[in-house]
């Protein structure tokens, strides 16, 4: 529903064409041209952010000229997106009175009623955009959660199927598949949806909820257990997430949460998104070498080398003893294939921190790329030896 801008953008275009064309005609209706006066300004305020004052210009100038379909689907559109969404549904069923057809309004009309949580409403106006545009894939999805809602779970698993068809990528798609399954007690179909929406969403806590659910209804407990502890896991990182990404608009200025919203995103391995919450930390305070360290591992995540080394450099010039920054280092020069300048970082983090048994490893396989095996042998028994008594 946050699409407002888009349509609006084009529509507006092609108003002020029309606004120019009319321009100097001493024979255009004054109130045509009070109309017109009014949708600008509305236009104008909209794209500044004045979102009440927008609603307030259409709102006049359909007062002047109510028979504008578009213009009432569009108010409909920022209504929705201010979430006065039974206002939304007033606009979208006027504009549809004016035009039955509109697939766009028919969609935006079953999405609010989705959202008001009036499933069956929802129903109608989205079954006819699919008679109309049976490509369209939103209205596919839609249609397939409010059947879900209505229980209608094998009508929900026939419209899903051609939704995730049109749209092969949407986690959500696949969450409610899987749900349709489970419900169905078709839980060996069930699964590999659950897996879908796992592998498109990591960090979504409730499809890996219906996966254990399938699990433990075929009996195979240990599955489900695992499915069912990464689920908690993840809804406690939600929550936090939640609580970060407040914390970060109430307090813009609070360093901490920046960092821990950075140092979560990278946990979940959302690296595009933590690199903007590190360099605000960044800003905020230069000298915070963990966030330049945060900044290092989301840029290597990425396949980034080149600014994650320049990223951890800025954090070994803060804390020049710290092991595992060098071991980062290490990894930078290791995805370049520069072997010596790797090895050489990964023996400042052994002699930094000689009892970790993974700068060991690091250091093993480096050795036996250049063919030392008398060296690589040795860092390869002291990581099993390390690895060893840190289990105990």
């Amino acid at each position: 529903m946050r699409e407002t801008k888009k349509f609006v953008c084009v529509f507006c275009l092609c108003f002020m064409l029309i606004a120019i064309s009319i321009q100097g005609k001493s024979d255009v209706n004054p109130r045509h041209l009070e109309y017109g006066a009014h949708l600008e300004k509305g236009f104008i305020m909209l794209f500044h952010g004045d979102n009440k004052g927008a609603i307030a210009e259409f709102e006049k100038a359909l007062a002047i000229e109510p028979n504008h379909y578009e213009i009432h689907h569009y108010l409909g559109m920022i209504y929705a997106d201010n979430d006065f969404w039974n206002k939304a549904v007033e606009a979208y069923n006027r504009s549809l009175e004016l035009t039955p057809d509109n697939i766009e309004a028919l969609y935006s009309l079953g999405m609010a009623y989705f959202t008001l949580r009036e499933w069956k409403k929802a129903s109608e106006p989205l079954q006819k955009a699919i008679a109309l545009a049976p490509q369209h894939a939103r209205a596919h999805d839609v249609l397939g959660r409010v059947q879900v809602k209505l229980r209608q779970f094998e009508e929900a698993v026939e419209t899903l199927t051609k939704a995730a068809e049109l749209n092969p990528t949407v986690p959500g798609i696949y969450h409610e598949l899987g749900t349709a399954y489970l419900n169905l007690k078709k839980y060996k179909e069930a699964i590999p949806h659950f897996k879908k929406a796992i592998q498109f969403a990591p960090s979504d806590p409730q499809p890996h909820h219906g996966l254990g659910t399938a699990y433990l209804r075929m009996g195979e407990r240990e599955k489900g257990r695992i499915e069912m502890l990464r689920f908690q896991q993840l809804q406690k990182e939600f929550a936090e997430y939640e609580r970060l990404s407040r914390l970060t608009h109430v307090e813009p200025e609070n360093i901490e949460a920046w960092a821990g919203l950075g140092r979560l995103l990278l946990r979940q391995k959302n690296y595009a998104d933590s690199i903007p919450a590190f360099q605000k930390c960044i800003q905020l305070d230069s000298k915070n070498a963990s966030c330049y360290h945060g900044l290092s591992q989301a840029f290597i995540n990425l396949g980034y080398p080149v600014p994650a080394r320049e990223a951890v450099l800025n954090a070994i010039r803060i804390r020049p003893n710290e092991a595992i920054l060098y071991n980062t280092l290490g990894s930078t020069y290791a995805m370049q294939g520069d072997i010596l300048n790797a090895i050489r970082a990964f023996l400042q983090a052994a002699e930094l921190e000689p009892k970790v048994p993974y700068y060991h490893l690091n250091l093993a396989k480096l050795y036996d790329q250049i063919g030392n095996q008398k060296l690589a042998e040795e860092h390869y028994q002291l990581y099993e030896r390390f690895k060893k008594e840190a289990s105990r």
